[in-house]
């Protein structure tokens, strides 16, 4: 499948615990582009205490990994997000400007502890919502208290939320339980879209050229459509800036 969004990677350089230099971040490009990925959202992590990295530092990254992508490729797009570790300051956060939302959307990708209580995951889409933010729930499936109650994902989705799976959590790179909780959300129509979390090029590595052909066979083209392309694209539509 061709005109891929990946709206969820680590490929910046030196910016977090994704890509540590510029040589692997033109190989990740190289891959994702392989794989059929026509647009990329990158979005670097910001996590109170363990991930704040330097807004310049963050878009000095950006333009240079920018100018990868334009070497390699002209029909190659490039938007800045961020993976945003959700904390209690988020919405005053992201309207100060201190952190992007995603391609300059309303679009925020919401990432929580595994272990984190489902009150608070709720309590943060509602505030986010309030706020004039759609949260975009980043790799669902890893919240223990979103498996251990398979209606959580439902609620969330009726209070506003978008969910998003991991291509490798598809491919059972978390084991079968995982696979089949994301299985049965989309079977539910409950996941929104897929993105590859890639963050280099040895465990964490970009795959959606494989989890679309996974897709496709297993809930056919239209749906493997929505998942890597349509509902992607919304974000950038969204989007008031590049």
């Amino acid at each position: 499948m061709q005109d891929i969004y990946d709206i969820h990677c680590h490929i910046l350089p030196g910016v977090d615990d994704g890509s540590h230099s510029i040589e692997e971040t033109r190989e990740l490009l190289r891959r994702e582009y392989e794989d059929g990925v026509r647009t990329i959202i990158v979005t670097p992590h910001y996590r109170v205490e363990m991930f704040e990295p330097d807004l310049a530092r963050i878009y000095r990254a950006f333009w240079m990994t920018c100018d990868a992508a334009s070497a390699l490729a002209p029909d190659l797009k490039l938007y800045m997000g961020c993976e945003f570790h959700a904390n209690m300051e988020m919405v005053e956060t992201l309207k100060s400007g201190s952190r992007p939302t995603m391609a300059g959307s309303k679009y925020v990708l919401t990432e929580f502890r595994e272990s984190t209580p489902y009150p608070f995951i709720k309590e943060r889409v509602t505030a986010l919502r309030s706020g004039g933010y759609r949260p975009l729930i980043a790799h669902a499936e890893r919240y223990e208290c979103m498996r251990n109650d398979t209606a959580r994902a439902g609620e969330l989705v009726e209070l506003g939320a978008r969910i998003q799976v991991n291509a490798g959590s598809l491919l059972g790179d978390m084991g079968r339980p995982v696979r089949r909780y994301c299985e049965g959300l989309l079977e539910d129509g409950l996941i929104w879209c897929v993105a590859s979390d890639a963050h280099n090029l040895k465990d964490r590595k970009p795959n959606l050229g494989k989890c679309a052909d996974w897709l496709e066979k297993k809930f056919g083209f239209e749906e493997t459509r929505r998942l890597l392309i349509d509902h992607p694209a919304e974000i950038v539509r969204n989007g008031v800036k590049k």
